[in-house]
């Protein structure tokens, strides 16, 4: 009798177990279900607002009706928010459980919208000339990556120090045609690299005195 009450609770425990673990994975997947969202959402929410400023610059150039300031504010805060969406993909990507493929999809949208972000920034400076916001480029990698995780950890303090920069990350081995072309054109080879303002380059891990010496103010 003691036998068979043992075996009955052995079962019972392993049943409940069993019943925790496949809870906590479709928990796991539904909470993965929603991060997803969140980030396509925000992302959908980038590329209307990425289509309504080129529709803004277009019709500003065609009617010769320019608004310097308006337009210098709008770029700059595509580059802002593009920021703080990276940051939340990178926090959804450490936690996810699920969905591997399509936080690749993800990123990679994110990093086209940072293009196309950046290449609107440059036109920018033809139209109105910028003496006083700042963009970075930031070229990473995901293995062996302490010193690119040392160099975001420069750029975050850049950013919070000059509220007029702006930085975008790329992760250099993503494989993106476009991404590609755009690391090719900066001939990016190593991790961490910095681009300041367009031109000034930086290869390897770069302090923080040397990046800013290169930002306006």
């Amino acid at each position: 009798m003691v036998n068979v009450f043992r075996k009955i609770m052995l079962f019972t425990a392993l049943l409940l177990a069993l019943v925790i673990f496949v809870a906590g994975l479709y928990a796991g997947f539904l909470l993965d279900s929603y991060r997803i969202g969140n980030a396509d959402n925000s992302l959908l929410n980038k590329q209307l607002d990425v289509d309504s400023f080129v529709i803004e610059k277009d019709f500003f150039e065609t009617f010769g009706a320019k608004d310097c300031s308006l337009l210098l504010n709008r770029v700059q805060a595509l580059g802002g928010d593009l920021a703080d969406i990276g940051n939340t993909l990178a926090r959804y990507d450490a936690k996810s459980i699920s969905h591997g493929d399509y936080y690749e999809v993800l990123k990679r949208k994110y990093f086209l919208f940072e293009i196309k972000t950046y290449t609107l920034k440059r036109q920018m400076i033809d139209i109105c000339p910028d003496d006083e916001s700042n963009i970075i480029l930031f070229f990473y990698n995901v293995e062996n990556n302490q010193y690119s995780l040392n160099q975001g950890y420069v750029l975050d303090n850049i950013v919070k120090k000059y509220k007029n920069t702006v930085v975008l990350s790329f992760d250099k081995d993503f494989n993106d045609t476009a991404l590609r072309s755009f690391v090719s054109y900066y001939n990016v080879t190593t991790a961490p690299t910095i681009v300041v303002n367009f031109h000034k380059k930086f290869e390897g891990y770069t302090p923080e005195y040397l990046i800013t010496q290169n930002l306006k103010e």
